[in-house]
């Protein structure tokens, strides 16, 4: 074995790099084998041979280790070149392999090419020898470069490129192999669809660098979770389907669990802990379906039956199908209405009990729906939360808003209240956003209310507080909606940087009904903690004249004001005022 401490330059990858060429010599002669090392070594190879002359020999060599290059005598006693070519074709199919020989002819050396050898050397003619050595073992690495590429388009092409995971066309292949197999055994099989929740807002805020690990996180939580047996595939976007052969309907619904359970552990995510939630729709054969795309369809209803209902998981069931088939009409529908302009606001008055001076305005959605007219809320709001449309379309009110109230009349110089998705305190850069609209309408911060519902607070007061104490220290008031429906916690309320606390609608009617402990105890509880209060819902002088009684602040509700378009409530604000001036 020859090798040479220094390399000329100029011959090949694996002079210029020192690395070893593995060379397999099948070669009963000694002396051959010592002088085709030597030629090579003269070169510049850093040649590490090995000489076998048996079928035993060469299995055993191919056997244990890989290698570079294979050059064969073409006649040796009970062992032939041919033969060894065949054997050696067997183990590696690519292996570079030369002949060299003093006995073969020129025909038989072009059958030998045409049986898998590249290239044959006469010994009297060694002088081809190094070139053909670097030419072949060039060619061997473009054609390794060629199969990995074309083996890694072949991967991709069944593979997801960001998560690795099968995408929807292996998916529906392995489905309709587990659909088949199920049928013939009589085994259960159950499909769930997973979709992640608020996913828009983690690539809006922290940008799609964090989306994507987000995403592969998920993968590989899933993977983690699951059984050699099952699959989990990505079908798109921040959509994930899993096949669970064997699992009957009440196992699918406890793997469900165990995948939600797993994806709210806290992950770290760009330096910061961030928690993921998730819904589910399940369905099993042969109960939903008899095929693939049957039972991708069912689960893919049943998880937006989860989604839209925030259950975390549902199964399907017949009767969801024409309700689904409606909700999703109606995201379409709701999509081009942000776009085309249909949603509007309405506004209602909130007056000062005190003084009479009006002390707000609240803006109210409206959707101007072309086919089913002026819908209200309550009729889509919770779909815009569980769609993520509710972003866009809190921007575009907020943006009408403020546009509507911070002109430049002295008498309209009221705060708008705008309702704040819980989705929105989720973004860090919220406060960015909302100053940029104020800036754009050439308003000061203190003309903004945010109404935020206490659920969503509890919930998540870290986060909750982050928001809005950057928002409270650029001026701009915050409120509890609707407060008294929610679990407040008297602690979190003293934390927060809130300006107002506006008892919910329906305690008013126990205070019509001569009840006033609720009402009097939740205003002397926000006045202990400097908070103004606001009554919604007064609908009777009697309740409004209570109210007052008890030192509420501030009322709003139909015995003030129906909402109404800005053109109305600015004239009923403007006479209002006018009137208290007086």
């Amino acid at each position: 074995m020859l090798r040479l401490r220094q390399c000329p330059a100029g011959v090949g990858p694996w002079a210029r790099t020192m690395t070893p060429l593995r060379l397999l010599l099948i070669e009963d002669s000694e002396d051959d084998a010592e002088f085709v090392v030597r030629a090579l070594s003269r070169a510049g190879f850093l040649v590490v041979p090995e000489r076998v002359d048996t079928p035993e020999d060469l299995v055993s060599a191919l056997e244990r280790q890989r290698w570079d290059l294979a050059i064969a005598d073409y006649t040796m006693p009970g062992f032939s070149g041919m033969a060894a070519l065949t054997l050696l074709r067997e183990y590696d199919p690519e292996m570079p392999f030369i002949f060299v020989s003093g006995t073969i002819g020129e025909d038989v050396a072009v059958g030998a090419m045409k049986t898998g050898a590249q290239d044959y050397i006469m010994k009297g003619n060694m002088k081809r020898l190094v070139p053909a050595v670097e030419r072949e073992l060039k060619e061997a690495v473009s054609r390794g470069a060629r199969k990995q590429a074309e083996a890694r388009l072949a991967h991709l092409a069944y593979h997801d490129a960001l998560t690795d995971l099968p995408n929807r066309i292996l998916l529906h292949d392995r489905l309709q192999q587990a659909v088949i197999s199920a049928e013939r055994s009589h085994e259960p099989l159950a499909v769930l669809v997973l979709d992640l929740d608020g996913f828009k807002a983690i690539n809006d805020s922290l940008g799609h660098h964090a989306g994507d690990g987000l995403l592969q996180h998920v993968a590989s939580r899933l993977r983690a979770l699951l059984r050699d047996a099952d699959t989990v595939a990505r079908l798109g976007g921040d959509e994930f389907a899993l096949i669970l052969p064997g699992a009957s309907g009440g196992g699918a619904v406890h793997i469900a669990g165990k995948l939600l359970h797993e994806l709210r552990r806290p992950l770290a995510l760009d330096g910061g802990p961030l928690v993921v939630e998730g819904s589910i729709g399940i369905a099993w054969f042969p109960e939903h379906g008899s095929n693939a795309d049957q039972l991708l369809q069912k689960a893919d209803i049943a998880m937006y039956v989860a989604k839209s209902g925030g259950l975390g998981c549902a199964v399907y069931t017949p009767d969801r199908d024409r309700n689904a088939h409606r909700r999703l009409a109606l995201v379409t529908e709701m999509r081009e209405g942000i776009e085309h302009d249909q949603f509007s606001l309405d506004y209602q008055p909130i007056l000062n009990i005190q003084t009479g001076t009006v002390a707000g305005i609240e803006a109210l959605a409206r959707w101007n729906h072309p086919q089913q007219g002026r819908l209200l809320p309550v009729e889509f709001i919770d779909l815009a939360e569980h769609t993520g449309l509710i972003e866009p379309l809190t921007t575009l009110l907020l943006d009408q808003a403020l546009a509507a109230w911070t002109g430049p009349d002295p008498r309209l110089a009221v705060p708008v209240a705008v309702n704040l998705s819980p989705r929105l305190l989720r973004h860090p850069d919220l406060p960015d956003r909302i100053a940029e609209h104020l800036k754009l309408r050439n308003a000061h911060p203190s003309s903004l209310v945010l109404e935020i519902t206490e659920n969503f607070i509890m919930a998540d007061p870290l986060r909750s507080m982050s928001c809005l104490n950057r928002l409270h220290d650029m001026g701009i008031k915050l409120a509890i909606d609707d407060f008294g429906m929610g679990y407040s916690s008297l602690s979190y309320l003293r934390q927060l940087p809130l300006d107002q606390l506006k008892i919910d609608r329906s305690f008013m009617i126990e205070l019509a009904a001569g009840d006033d402990a609720i009402v009097r105890s939740t205003i002397d509880l926000a006045h202990s903690l400097g908070l103004t209060v606001v009554a919604e819902g007064v609908e009777s002088a009697a309740v409004y004249d209570r109210l007052r009684g008890l030192g509420c602040d501030a009322v709003q509700g139909l015995f003030i004001s129906a909402p109404g378009p800005a053109i109305t409530i600015r004239r009923w604000v403007a006479r209002q005022n006018a009137q208290q001036s007086l």
